[in-house]
């Protein structure tokens, strides 16, 4: 099987300012390129071509030419290439200077690095190896390329020179084209690990607003019915006060100041609802009856990896239905993620009613730790917690205990319910 070179990544083009890198590079490179030529014409005479100045512009030519190295490497390979023969054929002895050298390198490299055209990148490669190669035979094959010397060693002093020149030239050409295809799969490797983080930052980013908007969602759907509990009390206390307010006008004012307080709440949770939903709800509210602080020992009960046990502290008093669901919701989510994301084997479970200031709280403590980042939920459901909190007014801590463990309470300020 023939070995395959993988060019399937197109590389992006070079960003401005590394175009503008490239420009400045190629104009140093041109002033190092004539300087060098000046030092080796005045320390060797070497010939300059035509005028004395030729071999000033083609160096000029072949530093300026590297500033497209990037943005145009295919055209940059060419150039340099017909810049570094015709400069080894009208100027034998410039060929040798470093800077000549070492552009067309980096011309070579610069394509096998930078080039977005797999099979032109392998044809003006062939072409170049095949010239390059092809004049140095013919350079070989004149007379004056090999004058007459004795032989001081194992080998013939012409063969000697044939070798040692293939050998060079074959380890300056094949490493210019191993480098840049290495520079080409550090730079794919490089944009693969990005685009994956970008991803994965795009990944969690959409789950955590769809997290959240679900959890909104849910707490819409657990305060309809509690709004419409309220509404449609007050809807049987206003056709009762209508009835009764000429003939028992104390019964009549009494359904009208439970009509008042009622339609309070109702306000009052409308609000709450109004503020904490700022998103789209899509589907219709779930109907039917809403847990509430009662089903507490239920729910509990169920909890079996962990074991989870359940403290009343205080005298139980009736909530408004809105904030027991609200409590059972944040209960229900801590042990999920107490069974989902810990390795707890026992929660706590303890439910507070306070006197001072009037509150009830709720409190869910575990034993355990949690597990590896990678399996952890992001504590999505953790936002729902704070958000049912401020929903009615209360507050919310969730975190890591001191002495290990985790904890969520929550404490909501509470009226006894009408």
């Amino acid at each position: 099987m023939r070995p395959r070179i993988d060019r399937s990544w197109d590389r992006p083009p070079p960003t401005s300012a590394q175009v503008r890198t490239d420009v400045l590079t190629g104009v140093a490179l041109a002033v190092l390129s004539v300087a060098s030529v000046e030092v080796f014409h005045s320390a060797n005479g070497a010939s300059l071509g035509w005028r004395g100045v030729e071999g000033y512009l083609w160096f000029a030519l072949a530093g300026l030419a590297l500033a497209g190295r990037r943005a145009l490497p295919l055209t940059t390979l060419v150039v340099e290439s017909v810049v570094f023969v015709v400069v080894g054929e009208r100027m034998v002895q410039l060929g040798v200077i470093f800077t000549i050298q070492m552009i067309m390198f980096a011309a070579l490299y610069s394509a096998w690095a930078w080039s977005r055209r797999p099979r032109a990148l392998v044809a003006a490669t062939v072409a170049v190896l095949v010239v390059m190669f092809g004049w140095l035979a013919i350079v070989f094959a004149r007379p004056s390329a090999m004058p007459d010397r004795p032989q001081t060693g194992l080998l013939d002093p012409d063969a000697a020179i044939i070798v040692y020149s293939l050998a060079i030239n074959v380890v300056y050409f094949l490493g210019a084209i191993v480098w840049g295809q290495a520079a080409w799969q550090s730079a794919r490797r490089r944009a693969l690990v990005e685009a994956q983080v970008e991803n994965e930052r795009r990944r969690q980013d959409a789950e955590r607003r769809e997290a959240v908007q679900a959890e909104r969602l849910r707490i819409a759907r657990d305060l309809h019915d509690v709004v419409a509990h309220h509404v449609s009390g007050i809807g049987v206390q206003a056709a009762g006060a209508s009835r009764m307010i000429d003939v028992r006008p104390d019964t009549a004012r009494q359904a009208l100041g439970t009509i008042e307080v009622s339609s309070r709440r109702a306000v009052t949770q409308m609000q709450q609802l109004v503020g904490l939903l700022r998103g789209p709800s899509d589907g219709p509210a779930e109907r039917g009856p809403q847990p509430g602080l009662a089903d507490l020992p239920a729910l509990v009960a169920e909890t079996r990896e962990p074991s989870a046990t359940l403290t009343v502290v205080g005298e139980p008093r009736p909530v408004d239905p809105g904030v027991g669901l609200s409590l059972y919701r944040v209960v229900q989510e801590a042990l999920t993620n107490v069974r989902r994301h810990s390795t707890a084997r026992e929660a706590r479970v303890t439910v507070r009613h306070l006197d001072d200031p009037r509150a009830v709280e709720v409190e869910v403590l575990d034993d355990g730790t949690p597990r590896a980042p990678h399996e952890a939920s992001g504590g999505h459901g953790l936002v729902g917690v704070h958000e049912r909190a401020a929903a009615h007014g209360g507050v919310a801590e969730t975190g890591p205990r001191p002495q290990g463990g985790f904890r969520v309470r929550v404490r909501v300020p509470v009226e006894d319910a009408a």
